[in-house]
């Protein structure tokens, strides 16, 4: 049996078929790039924020991002405190300078950002959100090049979520992007935005993740599919690598939704971290494997092509096994998928 162009799934269960989510730490296809349980702050990965600030052409965030607002607390979480700034004694040259020292922010918080860009991947956090009017935490994808010549303007941005911190049930999954030629001299980002409704996210850890591939984006909540979106915005699609942000901002005063207002905001607020994962696919594009033997002495990766003859045991129940190649997947005589086990065959192309 030879499968093209499509992805199998083998599946044989009690009360039909059931199929599982194809995690990247339950896939032998991808490899481990991060794994951060935040023990302690590593900064071969990690850079603090510090005198950071965002500021569109809009309008600007009324927190500015201080080191001291990340840290590791003493139950191994990372934590980004949002504080007020105490501006009694900051204004000493009239009226208008009320926050001179801290720029014009009332607020101070936290954000890191990852040291290295990373194209393509499984992108996972599990933190505790803020809750409260104003509150806008998130952990994203970001680059843009902004300062390349009049010819060349692209901005790609994943938001693997966005919290909302007075809809303490809902964050939304997002994507924002622009490819402009000449460029603008203000360019209007494009956007595709979803809300995902659920429980509280304040009230336990969650994990939120994004898979993003050349031809695709998915987002998942507690490793579940959510949404999926096509990677081709404008025939391009987000192809650049891209830093990791995480960071816990409040809302614009201007926001018309959960807006920021310093009568009603609870402080100090703060979003946890408990780990953050990275995972990206193993790629043996030009490997031709005539022979599976073994399913746990297999070197799993993407392949040209696989076929599959020759097992020596079969699966056993609740057990899951994964092939992907870019050509074609063949099985031939003396295989089984027992009851209660699954096999998944996938045709697709290595990302670059």
């Amino acid at each position: 049996m030879k499968i093209e162009r499509i992805l199998l799934l083998i599946s044989l269960a009690f009360c039909g078929f059931t199929v599982s989510a194809q995690h990247p730490s339950e896939d032998n296809n991808w490899k481990v790039v991060i794994q951060d349980d935040f023990s302690s702050f590593n900064t071969a990965i990690w850079y603090k924020g510090d005198n950071n600030s965002h500021k569109s052409k809009e309008t600007e965030e009324p927190q500015i991002y201080k080191k001291e607002n990340a840290y590791i607390n003493y139950d191994g979480k990372l934590v980004l405190v949002t504080r007020a700034i105490d501006t009694s004694n900051i204004c000493q040259y009239g009226t208008f300078c009320q926050y001179y020292n801290e720029g014009g922010h009332k607020y101070s918080s936290g954000m890191i950002s990852s040291v290295a860009s990373y194209k393509y991947g499984y992108f996972e956090i599990k933190a505790k959100l803020p809750t409260g009017q104003g509150y806008w935490p998130a952990f994203w994808l970001w680059n843009a090049n902004k300062s390349s010549p009049d010819t060349d303007y692209w901005y790609n941005e994943i938001d693997i979520f966005e919290g909302i911190g007075c809809l303490s049930d809902s964050v939304t999954c997002n994507v924002h992007w622009n490819f402009v030629t000449p460029k603008p001299q203000e360019p209007d980002l494009h956007g595709n935005i979803d809300t995902i409704r659920a429980v509280n996210y304040s009230q336990q850890y969650h994990w939120y993740g994004v898979k993003w591939e050349p031809h695709e984006i998915s987002w998942y909540v507690d490793r579940y599919w959510v949404r999926s979106i096509a990677n081709d915005m404008e025939g391009i699609g987000i192809q650049h690598p891209m830093r990791i942000i995480i960071n816990s901002a409040l809302f614009p005063y201007e926001e018309k939704v959960c807006n920021t207002d310093s009568s009603n905001i609870v402080l100090p607020n703060w979003m946890l971290v408990d780990s953050v994962n990275v995972y990206q696919l193993i790629c043996h594009e030009d490997s031709v494997v005539n022979v599976v033997y073994d399913y746990d002495t297999f070197a799993y990766g993407i392949k040209k092509s696989i076929t599959i003859n020759g097992i020596t045991r079969a699966l056993t129940s609740g057990e899951n096994v994964f092939f992907k190649a870019t050509d074609f997947i063949e099985i031939k005589k003396d295989f089984e998928v027992p009851l209660g086990s699954e096999m998944f065959l996938q045709i697709m192309e290595c990302p670059d």
